[in-house]
């Protein structure tokens, strides 16, 4: 269900790099960031990209939340320990918390081209369905690993997963499938976030607290891009900046593309965030 604002201001700490607090409140956009506390009291919260206007009850009653998404219209994110995909409005309204039904341990969730992606940890698939919740294939792409992947992304024509020890990579359609696309250190808890944009792939390596990002054919692999998150999960990118889940901090960390200007604490969001999405003030 819909639950009431809980009053409260975000911790802001040099947002996304600029040298000026008048520069960080709208270096980032306009829009909202979504965050998921699987262990929490507020299951997702929401603010807006400046760190203001922060919501810790935006949407309640999910299920062990995972990873979330966004689309132009609606909020998706991954319940796991009932296994099935919820819906929102980005407002908050029409929640749909078994939206799609059938998962297994779902963990990371990912929009692209009119269809809904998943992760399902418990039987090394992914899933995909069309937006309106209709053809749905649990065993969409079989991945590396019996149990896993956690983190699923999609861009410049291809999904993108995590096994134990690299990323694997598949067309939309789901042919042509590398299980060992990108080599990742730290297996078998090393990416438990990913994220991509129309230049890069960008991952969180989990145990090392880093991120790490490379080329999209795989080259240029930089496993150390950003260094002292804490315990970082899931991560997602726009038009100008990085935001990831410090798991182990109960914060949201944001930066520049480029790396540059990083704040680990950008919104101190209580729990143990897990997922993380943004739009861009739609």
């Amino acid at each position: 269900m819909l639950a009431a604002a809980v009053t409260g201001t975000a911790l802001l700490a040099g947002a996304c790099g600029g040298s000026s607090l008048a520069t960080s409140l709208s270096a980032c956009g306009s829009g909202h960031i979504y965050w998921a506390d699987i262990h929490g009291p507020a299951p997702i919260g929401r603010a807006r990209l400046d760190g203001t206007d922060v919501t810790r009850k935006f949407i309640t009653g999910t299920a062990a939340p995972g990873m979330i998404a966004v689309s132009a219209d609606y909020l998706y994110w991954a319940n796991w320990s009932s296994g099935a995909i919820g819906r929102a409005r980005l407002d908050g309204t029409d929640v749909n918390q078994r939206f799609i039904t059938g998962a297994s341990s779902p963990v990371g969730v990912a929009i692209a081209s009119g269809y809904i992606y998943w992760a399902n940890n418990a039987a090394g698939t992914i899933g995909r369905a069309r937006l309106d919740g209709t053809g749905v294939a649990q065993r969409f792409i079989t991945t590396a690993q019996a149990n896993g992947p956690d983190a699923i992304a999609v861009g410049s024509g291809y999904i993108y997963w995590a096994n134990d020890y690299n990323i694997g990579r598949a067309r939309l359609d789901g042919t042509d499938v590398d299980q060992g696309f990108i080599a990742v250190p730290y297996g078998p808890q090393g990416v438990a976030g990913l994220a991509v944009n129309s230049r890069y792939i960008y991952w969180t390596n989990e145990q090392g607290d880093e991120i790490g990002r490379a080329r999209l054919d795989g080259t240029g692999a930089d496993q150390r891009f950003i260094a002292g998150a804490h315990s970082p999960d899931a991560m997602v990118v726009d038009s100008r900046c990085i935001y990831w889940a410090n798991f182990g901090s109960g914060t949201i960390g944001r930066a520049w593309l480029n790396g540059t200007g990083v704040s680990q604490r950008f919104l101190s969001v209580l729990g143990h965030p897990r997922g993380v999405a943004v739009d861009l003030g739609r």
